[in-house]
């Protein structure tokens, strides 16, 4: 499935350091996603995504998933339901076995996601 925001290598770049440079999303009545994918090694890790939303997560929860492999499914491993609106909020998750979530490249999928009301 292909989304509807593609990153531009800038995008990349912007989102991997904490610098507060963010890559807007507009999702009125749907879903705005946000969907990474990165190397995996080892057999534990450690996600982190801090952002922050125009529509307050305490109105539309926030959601940190993974995609597992095995069962074809997102598993939700953090949400923020709490933050108001344009404030900074951070979603973590220790993932202590990576071995349903990686593919055969030792690549996994992560997404950020809200319902735009």
């Amino acid at each position: 499935m292909d989304l509807e925001i593609s990153y531009a290598a800038q995008d990349y770049t912007d989102v991997a350091d904490k610098n507060d440079v963010r890559v807007g999303q507009t999702a009125t009545t749907e879903y705005a996603i946000h969907q990474f994918k990165d190397y995996a090694t080892g057999s534990n890790i450690t996600l982190e995504w801090e952002g922050q939303s125009n529509l307050a997560p305490s109105t539309a929860t926030v959601y940190l998933q993974i995609y597992n492999r095995i069962t074809s499914t997102w598993t939700e491993v953090d949400k923020d339901e709490l933050t108001g609106a344009d404030t900074d909020f951070v979603l973590t998750a220790d993932i202590p076995d990576i071995t349903n979530y990686k593919d055969g490249n030792s690549i996994i999928s992560c997404r950020v996601y809200q319902l735009g009301t």
